[in-house]
């Protein structure tokens, strides 16, 4: 039974449509991808593992790329560079403009990736928004907290210069 199952799945999973990537250059295949959403999530794992001048010389290539040929792939491989790369690269304004060229007969997972770019865009946007919120609170925070301490400072010595006054008056009393 267990022997069946294994096999129903290594079917099923054959069965996926696989999508052929070609070279930039030519009309043959280079590699077979199983859906559009590996690819995607590869080339992104790949774009992490890069130090900064390849991640410079990755944003030229694609922009060069996406000059000679503005096709679907290469504006999202320029707009996953651009939205989710290392910061010396990271460029979310242009990233947005790109997203929203999509053309509307893209597939399903390059538009599902578009989304979701657009959607990590849009809530780090929110996040900064907020970051710069609660930066300023702490700050009139601090100011609070350092006028209280100076009050409490101050309302401290009176205390003791009080103290010091009742001190000889109450020797004489005794």
């Amino acid at each position: 039974m267990r022997n069946y199952l294994l096999l129903i799945v290594v079917f099923l999973y054959a069965c996926q449509p696989m999508a052929v990537q070609r070279d930039a250059d030519s009309r043959v295949p280079v590699a077979l991808r199983v859906d559009d959403a590996a690819y995607w999530l590869e080339e992104w794992w790949r774009l992490r593992a890069l130090s900064p001048e390849q991640n410079e010389q990755a944003l030229e290539r694609r922009q060069q790329e996406f000059a000679r040929r503005p096709d679907i792939r290469s504006r999202l491989r320029l707009a996953l560079l651009l939205a989710e790369g290392p910061a010396e690269v990271r460029d979310e304004r242009r990233a947005l403009k790109l997203l929203q060229g999509l053309e509307p007969h893209a597939s399903a997972s390059s538009r599902a990736l578009a989304r979701l770019l657009t959607q990590a865009i849009s809530e780090k946007a929110g996040a900064s928004d907020k970051i710069v919120v609660l930066k300023q609170a702490l700050t009139e925070s601090e100011v609070r907290v350092k006028e209280l301490e100076r009050q409490l400072q101050e309302l401290t010595n009176i205390e003791q210069s009080i103290q010091k006054r009742e001190t000889p008056l109450e020797r004489k009393e005794k």
